[in-house]
């Protein structure tokens, strides 16, 4: 009786059907509205959407008046059409930031199918669960973040190039659509992260060597440079300069370098955790599998894999988290093809590690909220201070009777599924959303406080009140960002000149840290305005200078 009651209440493993599509909405949804912008990716790629939905920027996406050429178009598009169509149920920062769970769904769905069209149908709810637990999918899935758009493309790509042999008229189609995706959402690196996919199809599947093979192929680069055309043509009649500075921007940005392999470690450090758990289950899917590299199965999503870890090792000004999201769709297929064949011991190993890692972290995030409302442990509370001396300590109640269900289920995590040797799967998509849920519950507040902007920017709006109104009119910057400048044109509608350009400015405003503080001329008097953010060496500071 006992034992038929459990069963009742065990989910399938790995989840399907609507125990995973429940899942997935509360995975996509927590956390993704219900806050202002954060500071970082969130607020500068708002800043396009924004300036969209003023009429400015949507053939090339700009930032308070400026043109922005880190990303292309797509995800703004679509940002801001539902910013547009929502904008009168909620905030236009939570309506645009939805596009991330669209994009997001679609990159977990398109990659499962191209596992299905591998593996089989035992593949497809791994691909998706095994991506939901990946650790670098889980905060850019919850913010303003173009790359999703991109990978996007690249998981639509992926699932068209394995199925040419098939249906290659279909399969072309979806693939020829994938790279349309991923090059109007990151540009050049979005066709280094595709076309190879497509052109390597008849060299890996001898059924993919036929005259209607090829001619999905041509359809597939057909689509995409007509896209491509489409849009740099109409960029061409707005501002006839601005597709040459476009390309040269795109060149510069994929020129190989060596950075990145100079400090190796950081680099490996990123790939270890980023793409964890999916890289030791690829790789035993590699090894076990090791006598069939040239077949599609393997080959397909490890020539994606490599251009994926080619292009975020050699291009790119930065090691940036967001930039290694293309490792996740390939890395999703190999992983969902190992998890198959993953041994009995390996496979308990996998899931109770998860259970333990889930359950570690859910604890730490128990102990920064108790460092936050009753400064214990002191240690932590100390840090916390530094970080955020001016933290209002609220209503604590509230979200202690929200995360105590959510810490209960984690706690029951091990029995929520069937024990099968695929459980793991299951195990770290419910313990990934648990503990999401149970930081966006515990948590929020302060990372809003951290990371929020809007009060700056409403104190500068009045400090620019005071001030005369030729003066208020022009406002140099020194030391900002496009995150600042996004935060200040989307909250106050305050925009500024390069430091070189406006010398008839009056105003002077700059950003630095209270470790680095930037220098100004003697032409500058003593700053009119000054606000800062966080605590300590770090604490982001303001000032407005007035000329003498």
């Amino acid at each position: 009786m006992h034992n038929d009651a459990a069963k009742r209440f065990t989910l399938p493993s790995p989840l399907t059907g609507w125990p995973l599509a429940v899942l997935l909405a509360v995975y996509l949804l927590v956390g993704t509205t219900g806050h202002l912008p954060w500071r970082g990716d969130d607020l500068t790629h708002l800043g396009p959407i924004h300036a969209m939905l003023r009429g400015e920027g949507w053939l090339l996406p700009e930032i308070a008046g400026e043109v922005y050429r880190d990303s292309g178009p797509l995800y703004y598009w679509l940002g801001a059409a539902l910013a547009s169509a929502l904008g009168g149920l909620m905030p236009v920062h939570d309506a645009a930031r939805l596009a991330s769970s669209l994009f997001c769904a679609a990159t977990l769905y398109w990659t499962a199918l191209a596992a299905r069209r591998l593996y089989g149908e035992g593949a497809f709810a791994p691909a998706i669960l095994l991506g939901m637990g990946s650790l670098g999918l889980v905060v850019h899935a919850h913010e303003t973040q173009p790359a999703l758009a991109q990978i996007a493309g690249v998981a639509l790509c992926l699932a068209g190039a394995v199925n040419l042999g098939r249906q290659g008229l279909q399969a072309g189609l979806q693939a020829g659509l994938g790279i349309t995706l991923a090059f109007l959402a990151g540009g050049l690196s979005g066709l280094i992260l595709t076309l190879p996919l497509v052109l390597a199809a008849p060299l890996l599947c001898p059924a993919c060597r036929t005259p209607a093979v090829f001619r999905s192929i041509s359809l597939c680069c057909g689509i995409a440079l007509l896209a491509a055309t489409l849009w740099l043509g109409a960029v061409a009649v707005q501002a006839p300069a601005e597709p040459a500075r476009w390309l040269q921007e795109e060149l510069r940005s994929i020129h190989p370098h060596t950075e990145h392999l100079a400090s190796l470690s950081k680099l490996l450090q990123l790939f270890g955790w980023f793409a964890w758990p999916l890289w030791p289950i690829a790789g035993w899917a590699l090894w076990k599998n090791r006598q069939s590299w040239t077949t599609p199965q393997v080959a397909i999503p490890l020539i994606a894999s490599l251009c994926a870890i080619i292009l975020v090792a050699t291009t790119g000004k930065g090691l940036r988290p967001a930039g290694a999201l293309p490792l996740l769709p390939p890395l999703c297929l190999l992983a969902a093809f190992g998890v198959q064949s993953l041994r009995r011991g390996a496979a308990n190993a996998f899931d109770w590690f998860g259970v333990m890692a889930f359950l570690f972290f859910g604890l730490l995030v128990w102990l920064i909220w108790g460092a936050l409302h009753f400064s214990w442990p002191p240690g932590l509370a100390r840090q916390i201070v530094k970080l955020a001396p001016e933290f209002p300590r609220g209503d604590f109640l509230a979200s202690a009777l929200i995360g105590v269900p959510i810490s209960i289920a984690l706690l029951l995590l091990p029995a929520a599924t069937e024990r099968v040797p695929a459980r793991a799967t299951s195990t770290w998509a419910l313990g990934m959303t648990l503990l999401w849920c149970l930081a966006v519950a515990l948590l929020q507040p302060w990372f809003a406080y951290t990371k929020n902007y809007q009060p700056i920017a409403s104190s500068l709006q009045d400090a620019l009140a005071s001030q005369p109104a030729a003066a208020a009119g022009c406002i140099k910057r020194r030391g900002l960002g496009d995150t600042q400048r996004a935060a200040l044109d989307y909250f106050s509608s305050i925009r500024t000149v390069r430091y070189s350009s406006g010398d008839d400015c009056q105003l002077l405003l700059t950003y630095g840290s209270a470790g680095n503080s930037v220098n100004v001329a003697k032409e500058w008097n003593s700053p009119v305005w000054e606000r800062r953010l966080g605590g300590g060496r770090k604490a982001e500071v303001f000032r407005l200078y007035r000329k003498n």
